[in-house]
């Protein structure tokens, strides 16, 4: 399981290598719910040709989202930072990969 990262990279925690987050994928597992309650975005992904995430704290753990797009960026962060008390992530997923997102009033 993924874990907190000796040396700091963009990343909340030290990812698996991308063969077993693919073999991860392929296991049939149910898609749990959950509201976030913290993000973390990386700016720009190290090490060089790994995805950037968008990383969400639901359910206990960080769970993570590839390549979000600027909305899907944006609609986070205005929930976190600008409207706390009004706005909420809600967040399907599987293991540690999120499948679905959606910003909704509280």
């Amino acid at each position: 399981m993924a874990t907190k990262p000796s040396n700091p990279v963009t990343a909340p925690v030290e990812l698996e290598a991308i063969s077993a987050r693919i073999a991860g994928l392929q296991v049939a597992t149910a898609v749990q719910t959950g509201v976030a309650t913290k993000f973390w975005l990386e700016l720009v992904a190290y090490p060089p040709g790994s995805a950037r995430s968008l990383w969400l704290f639901v359910g206990g753990q960080w769970r993570h989202l590839d390549n979000p797009s600027p909305s899907i960026e944006s609609s986070v962060q205005s929930a976190f930072c600008n409207c706390p008390d009004k706005l909420e992530v809600a967040v399907w997923y599987q293991n540690d990969v999120i499948v679905g997102l959606v910003v909704r009033s509280k």
